[in-house]
């Protein structure tokens, strides 16, 4: 089990290291499952692929049914023709699909690696650790850890906008210090308008406004009747 580096409570430099620690335990586990991978590759696909074939099972069916490339099926068939044991047909197909098994596990593995890797990319962020570092730690392609990395700063942008929109229309940010003076008061009114049209403009909104309201004479309101005059008989 691979424990996930904090940052509260620690220097930089002992949160870089705690990543780099993570990191390098990860790139081993990668390590450790290439190479099964490659050996059953090595003994046990390639082998009972040339084996199907062989047993009347066509190269494209093949491919289709474990889920490599129908050019590399052919390929390991024609440089294994020779060494090849018979089988019956059922047999064949039932190698196949422990086959498409094994490999759907594999890559259920490796997903899961790569998302450990995933959750420490905010921390190497906050630590100011390189995506160039961070490839080379882990042996991902710095282009996957680049994407990576542009990902979650994305996010990072998004949550500080959707937290500054808040705190413009309805947080707690919106309401006044206490025990302000009335030029005081009016002073803070100005900022904070001025405050919050920044941050509409920044991410290309517009401030909403109030509909006036209406004129009052004494209690009652002025309302225009849309019904017709009635005309006064003489």
């Amino acid at each position: 089990m691979i424990s996930e580096p904090g940052l509260r409570g620690k220097t930089r430099e002992d949160v870089v290291e705690e990543i780099r620690v993570y990191l390098t335990r990860i790139e081993r586990r990668r390590k450790r499952l290439q190479a099964a991978t490659q050996n059953y590759m090595r003994e046990v696909v390639r082998p009972r692929l040339v084996e199907a074939v062989a047993a009347g099972i066509p190269p494209e069916e093949v491919a289709a049914a474990t889920g490599y490339r129908p050019n590399a099926v052919s390929k390991w068939v024609d440089k294994h023709r020779t060494a090849v044991r018979e089988v019956d047909l059922e047999t064949a197909r039932g190698r196949l699909d422990q086959i498409r098994e094994k490999k759907r596990s594999t890559s259920a593995a490796e997903l899961r690696i790569s998302s450990k890797a995933k959750l420490v990319v905010r921390r190497a962020i906050a630590a100011e650790l390189s995506p160039e570092e961070f490839a080379s730690l882990t042996t991902y392609q710095l282009t996957t850890v680049e994407g990576w990395f542009a990902s979650v700063r994305k996010r990072l942008e998004q949550a500080r906008r959707r937290r500054e929109l808040a705190s413009v229309r309805q947080g707690k940010a919106n309401r006044p210090p206490q025990e302000l003076s009335p030029a005081e008061y009016e002073q803070w009114l100005v900022l904070e308008k001025q405050r919050r049209n920044a941050v509409l403009e920044r991410y290309g909104m517009r401030s909403r406004r109030r509909r006036p309201v209406p004129q009052q004479q004494g209690n009652r309101l002025h309302v225009k009747s849309r019904g017709r005059r009635r005309r006064r008989r003489k």
